[in-house]
């Protein structure tokens, strides 16, 4: 159902479900499928596999239909994912993330740094000090920012391409 072994899918899952959520999410089929069943599969406990189906229900990522047994009067909950409202969270999830990483990227790009033993600051911070840090009784020193600066252009790629290939899904 979910590419689980893709970090974002992951992070994302994981916050809305938990690790213990992630392990039920990853058993479950496609289809119909009911709540007993996933908790077989998932060897997990029924209350466990619940939890996580309804708080799916909520987000709008899992939905259910009902079947009443005319012999015994149980009812059966047959569950299965909205892969369309996944594509959507997941993709509001990753222009959240992208909205941060562009602003970071933006501020390291346009400042500059200095460093000491314990913090990095801006050049007017450092200015101010005189480029002593009190803190750590050393001197701030240029602090060049390229290699964090390309880290994030590669985060930023990555997800921008994790975006297209989810779109064509």
């Amino acid at each position: 159902m979910l590419e689980t072994d893709n970090p974002l899918v992951r992070e994302y899952f994981g916050k809305i479900v938990g690790e213990d959520g992630l392990k039920i999410i990853e058993n479950i089929p496609e289809g119909e499928i009911t709540d007993e069943t996933i908790a077989t599969l998932s060897d997990t406990k029924l209350t466990a596999v619940r939890k996580v189906l309804y708080v799916l229900y909520k987000g709008r990522i899992a939905e259910y239909r009902t079947e009443r047994d005319d012999n015994t009067g149980w009812i059966t909950y047959w569950w299965s994912f909205n892969h369309d409202n996944i594509k959507k969270m997941m993709s509001a999830e990753a222009d959240t993330v992208l909205g941060r990483l562009r602003e970071e990227l933006k501020y390291e790009r346009n400042g500059e740094f200095y460093r000491c033993h314990c913090q990095r600051v801006l050049f007017e911070e450092a200015a101010e000090k005189d480029f002593w840090c009190e803190e750590c009784e050393s001197h701030f020193e240029y602090f060049d920012s390229g290699t964090l600066v390309k880290e994030l252009e590669k985060q930023i790629k990555e997800l921008e391409k994790w975006k297209k290939k989810l779109r064509r899904r």
